[in-house]
Protein backbone atom coordinates (compact mmCIF):
# COMPACT_ATOMS: atom_id res chain seq x y z
CA UNK A 1 0.00 0.00 0.00
CA UNK A 2 1.26 3.46 -0.80
CA UNK A 3 0.55 7.02 0.20
CA UNK A 4 -1.75 8.54 -2.38
CA UNK A 5 -0.85 10.84 -5.24
CA UNK A 6 -3.64 13.16 -4.22
CA UNK A 7 -1.97 16.20 -5.73
CA UNK A 8 -2.33 14.85 -9.26
CA UNK A 9 -5.95 13.93 -8.82
CA UNK A 10 -7.62 17.24 -9.40
CA UNK A 11 -11.02 16.10 -8.25
CA UNK A 12 -9.90 14.24 -5.14
CA UNK A 13 -11.35 15.59 -1.93
CA UNK A 14 -8.78 16.55 0.69
CA UNK A 15 -9.60 16.63 4.34
CA UNK A 16 -12.86 18.27 5.34
CA UNK A 17 -10.92 21.01 7.09
CA UNK A 18 -9.11 22.05 3.94
CA UNK A 19 -12.33 21.85 1.99
CA UNK A 20 -14.01 24.20 4.41
CA UNK A 21 -11.17 26.70 4.25
CA UNK A 22 -11.12 26.70 0.49
CA UNK A 23 -14.84 27.11 -0.05
CA UNK A 24 -16.53 30.33 -1.02
CA UNK A 25 -18.58 32.14 1.63
CA UNK A 26 -22.10 30.91 2.23
CA UNK A 27 -23.69 34.30 1.58
CA UNK A 28 -25.46 34.41 -1.76
CA UNK A 29 -23.94 36.17 -4.75
CA UNK A 30 -26.07 37.56 -7.56
CA UNK A 31 -23.65 36.41 -10.26
CA UNK A 32 -23.42 32.88 -8.90
CA UNK A 33 -24.98 29.89 -10.64
CA UNK A 34 -28.68 29.35 -10.18
CA UNK A 35 -29.51 27.04 -7.28
CA UNK A 36 -32.26 24.49 -6.94
CA UNK A 37 -35.57 25.60 -5.46
CA UNK A 38 -35.87 24.34 -1.92
CA UNK A 39 -38.16 21.30 -1.70
CA UNK A 40 -37.56 20.52 1.92
CA UNK A 41 -35.00 20.68 4.73
CA UNK A 42 -32.87 17.83 3.40
CA UNK A 43 -30.34 17.93 0.54
CA UNK A 44 -28.37 14.98 -0.83
CA UNK A 45 -25.43 15.81 -3.10
CA UNK A 46 -23.60 12.72 -4.39
CA UNK A 47 -21.03 11.91 -7.08
CA UNK A 48 -19.52 8.73 -8.47
CA UNK A 49 -16.07 9.33 -9.97
CA UNK A 50 -13.67 7.36 -12.14
CA UNK A 51 -10.04 8.49 -12.59
CA UNK A 52 -7.64 6.54 -14.81
CA UNK A 53 -4.04 7.27 -15.78
CA UNK A 54 -2.35 6.23 -19.00
CA UNK A 55 -0.11 3.16 -19.37
CA UNK A 56 -2.04 1.19 -16.75
CA UNK A 57 -0.95 3.39 -13.89
CA UNK A 58 -3.18 4.62 -11.07
CA UNK A 59 -6.94 4.10 -11.24
CA UNK A 60 -9.37 5.57 -8.70
CA UNK A 61 -13.04 4.77 -8.20
CA UNK A 62 -14.72 6.91 -5.58
CA UNK A 63 -18.07 7.83 -4.12
CA UNK A 64 -18.76 11.18 -2.43
CA UNK A 65 -21.92 12.09 -0.55
CA UNK A 66 -22.90 15.28 1.27
CA UNK A 67 -26.08 15.10 3.33
CA UNK A 68 -27.38 18.41 4.67
CA UNK A 69 -30.22 19.19 7.04
CA UNK A 70 -31.18 22.86 6.93
CA UNK A 71 -33.02 24.21 9.96
CA UNK A 72 -33.35 27.74 8.62
CA UNK A 73 -31.45 30.07 6.26
CA UNK A 74 -28.26 30.14 8.36
CA UNK A 75 -28.42 26.95 10.43
CA UNK A 76 -27.50 23.63 8.89
CA UNK A 77 -25.80 20.32 9.64
CA UNK A 78 -23.74 18.74 6.86
CA UNK A 79 -22.31 15.22 6.85
CA UNK A 80 -19.71 14.42 4.18
CA UNK A 81 -18.83 10.80 3.40
CA UNK A 82 -16.18 9.61 0.93
CA UNK A 83 -14.98 6.18 -0.16
CA UNK A 84 -11.98 5.77 -2.49
CA UNK A 85 -10.59 2.61 -4.05
CA UNK A 86 -7.18 2.99 -5.68
CA UNK A 87 -5.32 0.38 -7.71
CA UNK A 88 -2.62 0.27 -10.37
CA UNK A 89 1.08 0.96 -10.62
CA UNK A 90 2.98 3.99 -9.34
CA UNK A 91 6.45 5.27 -10.30
CA UNK A 92 9.00 4.43 -7.61
CA UNK A 93 11.33 7.33 -8.42
CA UNK A 94 14.05 5.07 -9.87
CA UNK A 95 15.21 5.81 -13.41
CA UNK A 96 15.05 3.35 -16.35
CA UNK A 97 18.19 1.58 -17.54
CA UNK A 98 19.37 -0.69 -20.35
CA UNK A 99 19.71 -3.60 -17.93
CA UNK A 100 17.07 -5.41 -15.84
CA UNK A 101 16.55 -3.89 -12.38
CA UNK A 102 15.45 -5.77 -9.27
CA UNK A 103 13.67 -4.08 -6.37
CA UNK A 104 12.54 -5.18 -2.93
CA UNK A 105 8.81 -4.71 -2.34
CA UNK A 106 7.76 -2.05 0.22
CA UNK A 107 6.76 -4.76 2.70
CA UNK A 108 10.37 -6.02 2.73
CA UNK A 109 9.11 -9.44 1.61
CA UNK A 110 9.63 -10.42 -1.99
CA UNK A 111 11.08 -8.70 -5.04
CA UNK A 112 9.97 -7.57 -8.48
CA UNK A 113 11.90 -6.79 -11.65
CA UNK A 114 11.74 -4.05 -14.27
CA UNK A 115 12.69 -4.88 -17.86
CA UNK A 116 15.39 -2.89 -19.71
CA UNK A 117 14.12 0.47 -20.97
CA UNK A 118 11.05 0.44 -18.73
CA UNK A 119 10.20 3.05 -16.10
CA UNK A 120 10.28 1.27 -12.71
CA UNK A 121 6.73 0.98 -11.37
CA UNK A 122 5.52 -0.62 -8.17
CA UNK A 123 2.40 -2.63 -9.04
CA UNK A 124 1.36 -3.04 -5.38
CA UNK A 125 -0.30 0.40 -5.39
CA UNK A 126 -3.63 -0.43 -3.77
CA UNK A 127 -5.66 1.04 -0.96
CA UNK A 128 -9.17 1.93 0.19
CA UNK A 129 -9.93 5.18 1.95
CA UNK A 130 -12.92 5.98 4.14
CA UNK A 131 -13.53 9.57 5.23
CA UNK A 132 -16.26 11.33 7.15
CA UNK A 133 -16.72 14.92 8.23
CA UNK A 134 -19.46 16.79 10.09
CA UNK A 135 -19.96 20.58 9.97
CA UNK A 136 -22.46 22.83 11.76
CA UNK A 137 -23.40 26.26 10.40
CA UNK A 138 -24.78 28.64 13.05
CA UNK A 139 -25.63 32.36 12.96
CA UNK A 140 -23.99 34.59 15.59
CA UNK A 141 -25.90 37.79 15.24
CA UNK A 142 -27.82 39.23 12.34
CA UNK A 143 -24.90 39.54 9.91
CA UNK A 144 -22.42 36.80 10.84
CA UNK A 145 -22.12 33.03 10.91
CA UNK A 146 -19.78 30.36 12.25
CA UNK A 147 -19.11 27.00 10.67
CA UNK A 148 -17.37 24.39 12.84
CA UNK A 149 -16.58 20.78 12.15
CA UNK A 150 -14.69 17.57 12.77
CA UNK A 151 -13.17 15.19 10.24
CA UNK A 152 -11.64 11.72 10.20
CA UNK A 153 -10.32 9.36 7.56
CA UNK A 154 -8.60 6.01 7.52
CA UNK A 155 -6.56 4.00 5.05
CA UNK A 156 -4.45 0.88 5.38
CA UNK A 157 -1.38 2.90 6.31
CA UNK A 158 -2.77 6.31 7.26
CA UNK A 159 -5.24 7.87 9.72
CA UNK A 160 -6.41 11.48 10.00
CA UNK A 161 -8.25 13.40 12.71
CA UNK A 162 -9.04 17.08 12.32
CA UNK A 163 -11.09 20.05 13.47
CA UNK A 164 -11.93 23.33 11.77
CA UNK A 165 -13.78 26.61 12.26
CA UNK A 166 -14.75 29.44 9.97
CA UNK A 167 -16.34 32.84 10.63
CA UNK A 168 -18.22 34.93 8.07
CA UNK A 169 -19.26 38.58 8.47
CA UNK A 170 -21.66 40.43 6.16
CA UNK A 171 -21.71 44.20 5.86
CA UNK A 172 -22.32 46.92 3.26
CA UNK A 173 -25.97 45.82 2.99
CA UNK A 174 -24.75 42.21 2.66
CA UNK A 175 -22.91 43.05 -0.54
CA UNK A 176 -19.58 42.30 1.17
CA UNK A 177 -18.61 39.18 3.11
CA UNK A 178 -15.39 38.88 5.11
CA UNK A 179 -14.39 35.39 6.20
CA UNK A 180 -11.60 33.89 8.31
CA UNK A 181 -10.92 30.26 9.10
CA UNK A 182 -8.57 27.83 10.72
CA UNK A 183 -8.06 24.07 10.79
CA UNK A 184 -5.88 21.56 12.60
CA UNK A 185 -5.13 18.00 11.57
CA UNK A 186 -3.14 15.18 13.12
CA UNK A 187 -2.09 12.33 10.86
CA UNK A 188 -0.62 8.97 11.83
CA UNK A 189 1.45 7.18 9.19
CA UNK A 190 2.10 3.44 9.38
CA UNK A 191 3.79 2.46 6.10
CA UNK A 192 3.87 -1.14 4.96
CA UNK A 193 7.15 -2.55 6.23
CA UNK A 194 7.80 0.54 8.36
CA UNK A 195 8.93 4.08 7.60
CA UNK A 196 12.36 3.95 5.90
CA UNK A 197 15.40 5.62 7.42
CA UNK A 198 15.98 8.73 5.27
CA UNK A 199 18.54 8.14 2.50
CA UNK A 200 19.16 4.60 3.73
CA UNK A 201 19.80 1.98 1.01
CA UNK A 202 17.16 -0.52 -0.08
CA UNK A 203 17.98 -3.92 1.40
CA UNK A 204 17.35 -7.46 0.19
CA UNK A 205 14.07 -9.19 0.93
CA UNK A 206 13.79 -10.03 4.63
CA UNK A 207 16.39 -7.47 5.73
CA UNK A 208 14.55 -4.70 7.64
CA UNK A 209 17.63 -2.80 8.83
CA UNK A 210 16.69 0.26 6.73
CA UNK A 211 13.15 0.48 8.13
CA UNK A 212 11.74 2.04 11.29
CA UNK A 213 8.21 1.99 12.73
CA UNK A 214 5.34 4.44 12.48
CA UNK A 215 5.48 8.24 12.31
CA UNK A 216 3.14 11.23 12.29
CA UNK A 217 2.65 14.80 11.16
CA UNK A 218 0.48 17.81 11.98
CA UNK A 219 -1.15 20.26 9.59
CA UNK A 220 -2.28 23.79 10.52
CA UNK A 221 -4.28 25.81 7.98
CA UNK A 222 -5.45 29.41 8.14
CA UNK A 223 -7.41 31.53 5.68
CA UNK A 224 -8.72 35.07 5.34
CA UNK A 225 -10.73 36.42 2.44
CA UNK A 226 -13.37 38.76 1.14
CA UNK A 227 -16.24 38.34 -1.29
CA UNK A 228 -17.62 41.47 -2.93
CA UNK A 229 -20.66 41.93 -5.15
CA UNK A 230 -19.39 44.38 -7.76
CA UNK A 231 -22.65 44.91 -9.58
CA UNK A 232 -25.97 43.28 -10.29
CA UNK A 233 -24.13 40.89 -12.59
CA UNK A 234 -20.63 40.36 -11.18
CA UNK A 235 -18.85 39.31 -7.99
CA UNK A 236 -15.24 38.94 -6.90
CA UNK A 237 -13.72 36.72 -4.21
CA UNK A 238 -10.10 37.01 -3.00
CA UNK A 239 -8.53 34.76 -0.36
CA UNK A 240 -5.12 34.30 1.23
CA UNK A 241 -4.30 30.99 2.89
CA UNK A 242 -1.38 29.68 4.89
CA UNK A 243 -0.56 26.04 5.61
CA UNK A 244 2.13 24.66 7.92
CA UNK A 245 3.02 20.96 8.00
CA UNK A 246 5.39 19.46 10.57
CA UNK A 247 6.58 15.92 11.08
CA UNK A 248 7.01 13.02 8.68
CA UNK A 249 6.63 14.48 5.17
CA UNK A 250 8.46 11.79 3.19
CA UNK A 251 6.71 9.39 0.86
CA UNK A 252 7.86 6.07 2.38
CA UNK A 253 7.52 4.24 -0.94
CA UNK A 254 9.69 6.53 -3.09
CA UNK A 255 13.38 5.90 -3.84
CA UNK A 256 16.27 7.42 -5.82
CA UNK A 257 18.65 5.61 -8.13
CA UNK A 258 22.38 6.03 -7.53
CA UNK A 259 24.08 5.71 -10.93
CA UNK A 260 27.60 5.54 -12.29
CA UNK A 261 28.67 9.09 -13.32
CA UNK A 262 29.99 7.79 -16.66
CA UNK A 263 27.73 4.92 -17.77
CA UNK A 264 24.53 6.11 -16.09
CA UNK A 265 23.77 2.54 -14.98
CA UNK A 266 22.80 1.69 -11.36
CA UNK A 267 25.79 0.91 -9.16
CA UNK A 268 25.88 -2.16 -6.92
CA UNK A 269 23.95 -1.95 -3.68
CA UNK A 270 24.63 -3.45 -0.25
CA UNK A 271 22.90 -6.71 -1.15
CA UNK A 272 23.77 -9.11 -3.99
CA UNK A 273 21.56 -8.65 -7.04
CA UNK A 274 20.30 -5.21 -6.00
CA UNK A 275 21.42 -1.85 -7.29
CA UNK A 276 21.97 1.07 -4.95
CA UNK A 277 18.60 2.73 -4.34
CA UNK A 278 18.16 5.21 -1.49
CA UNK A 279 14.92 6.11 0.27
CA UNK A 280 14.05 9.77 -0.15
CA UNK A 281 14.41 12.47 2.49
CA UNK A 282 12.41 15.70 2.58
CA UNK A 283 12.50 18.48 5.19
CA UNK A 284 10.33 17.81 8.24
CA UNK A 285 8.41 21.07 7.83
CA UNK A 286 6.71 22.83 4.95
CA UNK A 287 5.08 26.27 4.92
CA UNK A 288 2.84 27.20 1.99
CA UNK A 289 1.34 30.56 1.02
CA UNK A 290 -1.54 30.77 -1.46
CA UNK A 291 -3.39 33.67 -3.03
CA UNK A 292 -6.65 32.92 -4.84
CA UNK A 293 -9.04 35.12 -6.77
CA UNK A 294 -12.26 34.32 -8.62
CA UNK A 295 -14.43 36.61 -10.73
CA UNK A 296 -17.95 35.65 -11.74
CA UNK A 297 -20.17 37.36 -14.26
CA UNK A 298 -23.81 36.66 -15.05
CA UNK A 299 -25.01 37.36 -18.57
CA UNK A 300 -28.68 37.56 -19.43
CA UNK A 301 -28.78 33.77 -19.69
CA UNK A 302 -25.32 32.31 -19.12
CA UNK A 303 -22.51 32.84 -16.61
CA UNK A 304 -18.71 32.91 -16.62
CA UNK A 305 -16.21 32.14 -13.83
CA UNK A 306 -12.48 32.88 -14.08
CA UNK A 307 -10.02 32.08 -11.28
CA UNK A 308 -6.31 32.34 -10.59
CA UNK A 309 -4.26 30.74 -7.80
CA UNK A 310 -0.64 31.53 -6.91
CA UNK A 311 1.22 29.30 -4.45
CA UNK A 312 4.75 29.28 -3.05
CA UNK A 313 6.43 27.33 -0.27
CA UNK A 314 9.75 27.08 1.51
CA UNK A 315 10.69 23.96 -0.49
CA UNK A 316 11.20 26.13 -3.56
CA UNK A 317 7.97 25.06 -5.24
CA UNK A 318 6.00 27.83 -6.92
CA UNK A 319 2.83 27.18 -8.86
CA UNK A 320 0.17 29.09 -10.73
CA UNK A 321 -3.24 27.89 -11.87
CA UNK A 322 -5.61 29.62 -14.28
CA UNK A 323 -9.10 28.22 -14.79
CA UNK A 324 -12.16 29.32 -16.75
CA UNK A 325 -15.68 27.85 -16.76
CA UNK A 326 -18.57 29.00 -18.93
CA UNK A 327 -22.06 27.87 -18.02
CA UNK A 328 -24.19 27.76 -21.15
CA UNK A 329 -27.85 27.35 -20.27
CA UNK A 330 -29.61 25.38 -23.00
CA UNK A 331 -33.01 26.10 -21.54
CA UNK A 332 -34.83 26.38 -18.26
CA UNK A 333 -33.72 22.92 -17.12
CA UNK A 334 -30.39 21.97 -18.74
CA UNK A 335 -26.91 23.42 -19.27
CA UNK A 336 -23.45 22.67 -20.62
CA UNK A 337 -20.33 23.92 -18.81
CA UNK A 338 -16.98 23.79 -20.68
CA UNK A 339 -13.86 24.08 -18.54
CA UNK A 340 -10.20 24.87 -19.24
CA UNK A 341 -7.37 24.85 -16.67
CA UNK A 342 -3.63 25.60 -17.03
CA UNK A 343 -1.13 24.67 -14.32
CA UNK A 344 2.60 25.43 -14.00
CA UNK A 345 4.95 24.38 -11.19
CA UNK A 346 8.64 24.85 -10.49
CA UNK A 347 10.72 22.05 -8.99
CA UNK A 348 11.51 21.67 -5.31
CA UNK A 349 15.03 22.69 -4.34
CA UNK A 350 15.92 19.10 -3.46
CA UNK A 351 14.35 17.38 -6.48
CA UNK A 352 16.74 15.05 -8.35
CA UNK A 353 15.96 12.46 -11.00
CA UNK A 354 18.91 10.43 -9.69
CA UNK A 355 22.09 10.75 -7.63
CA UNK A 356 25.61 10.17 -8.95
CA UNK A 357 27.89 7.71 -7.21
CA UNK A 358 30.95 9.29 -5.58
CA UNK A 359 29.38 12.69 -5.03
CA UNK A 360 28.59 13.96 -1.50
CA UNK A 361 25.15 12.86 -0.35
CA UNK A 362 22.76 15.84 -0.14
CA UNK A 363 20.87 16.55 3.08
CA UNK A 364 17.53 16.28 1.25
CA UNK A 365 16.70 14.49 -1.98
CA UNK A 366 13.57 13.16 -3.68
CA UNK A 367 12.82 11.85 -7.17
CA UNK A 368 9.03 12.06 -6.83
CA UNK A 369 7.76 13.53 -10.12
CA UNK A 370 5.15 15.53 -8.18
CA UNK A 371 8.03 17.71 -6.93
CA UNK A 372 9.51 18.26 -10.39
CA UNK A 373 8.94 21.17 -12.75
CA UNK A 374 5.74 20.50 -14.65
CA UNK A 375 3.05 21.92 -16.87
CA UNK A 376 -0.47 20.56 -17.07
CA UNK A 377 -3.61 21.28 -19.06
CA UNK A 378 -7.09 20.08 -18.16
CA UNK A 379 -9.98 20.31 -20.59
CA UNK A 380 -13.46 19.26 -19.63
CA UNK A 381 -17.17 19.64 -20.08
CA UNK A 382 -20.11 19.12 -17.74
CA UNK A 383 -23.73 18.53 -18.68
CA UNK A 384 -26.45 19.07 -16.11
CA UNK A 385 -30.21 18.79 -16.09
CA UNK A 386 -32.65 19.96 -13.45
CA UNK A 387 -35.79 18.00 -12.70
CA UNK A 388 -38.65 18.46 -10.29
CA UNK A 389 -36.70 16.65 -7.55
CA UNK A 390 -33.15 17.87 -8.17
CA UNK A 391 -30.23 18.09 -10.59
CA UNK A 392 -28.36 15.33 -12.42
CA UNK A 393 -25.02 15.82 -14.14
CA UNK A 394 -22.15 14.11 -15.93
CA UNK A 395 -18.64 15.56 -16.22
CA UNK A 396 -15.76 14.46 -18.47
CA UNK A 397 -12.18 15.77 -18.15
CA UNK A 398 -8.92 15.04 -19.94
CA UNK A 399 -5.64 15.82 -18.16
CA UNK A 400 -2.22 16.17 -19.83
CA UNK A 401 0.98 16.62 -17.82
CA UNK A 402 4.55 17.15 -18.97
CA UNK A 403 7.41 17.09 -16.47
CA UNK A 404 11.00 18.24 -16.82
CA UNK A 405 14.20 17.17 -15.10
CA UNK A 406 17.07 19.60 -14.57
CA UNK A 407 19.55 16.75 -14.05
CA UNK A 408 21.84 16.12 -17.05
CA UNK A 409 21.40 12.85 -18.89
CA UNK A 410 24.56 10.79 -18.68
CA UNK A 411 25.55 7.50 -20.29
CA UNK A 412 22.61 5.21 -21.09
CA UNK A 413 20.16 7.69 -19.52
CA UNK A 414 20.38 9.79 -22.70
CA UNK A 415 18.22 7.12 -24.37
CA UNK A 416 15.26 7.51 -22.01
CA UNK A 417 12.68 10.00 -20.86
CA UNK A 418 13.44 10.15 -17.14
CA UNK A 419 10.05 11.66 -16.32
CA UNK A 420 7.55 10.49 -18.97
CA UNK A 421 4.43 12.57 -19.72
CA UNK A 422 1.17 11.59 -18.06
CA UNK A 423 -2.40 11.67 -19.29
CA UNK A 424 -5.56 10.77 -17.44
CA UNK A 425 -9.31 10.67 -17.91
CA UNK A 426 -11.88 11.68 -15.30
CA UNK A 427 -15.56 10.79 -15.54
CA UNK A 428 -18.04 11.84 -12.85
CA UNK A 429 -21.76 11.21 -12.47
CA UNK A 430 -23.54 13.39 -9.93
CA UNK A 431 -26.96 14.14 -8.59
CA UNK A 432 -28.37 16.62 -6.09
CA UNK A 433 -31.86 16.31 -4.69
CA UNK A 434 -33.91 18.25 -2.14
CA UNK A 435 -36.58 16.57 -0.05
Amino acid sequence: MQLKKKSSLGTAIASAACGLLGALPSAHVIAAEATLPAKGPWTLDAALLYYGESDGRVMDKSLRMAIQRAFDEDRALTIDIAVDSLTGASPTGAVPSDVPQTFTRPSGRGTYQTAPGQLPLDDTFKDTRFAIAANWLQPIGEHSRINTGLSASTEYDYQHLGANARLEFDFNQRNTTLFVGGAYGNEAIDPVGGAPIPLAPMQASGNMSSKLGTDSKTVIDALVGISQILSRRSALTVTYSYSLQNGYLNDPYKILSVVDPVTGRPVAGPSPGLGLYLYENRPDSRAKHSLFGEWRYAFDRDSLAISYRLMSDDWGVKSSTVEARYRWNLGARSYIEPQLRFYHQTAADFYHSYLQNGQPLPQFAAADYRLAQMNAVTTGVKYGRRTDIGEFSVRLEYYQQTTESADPKIGVLTNYDLVPPLTSVIVQFGFKINF
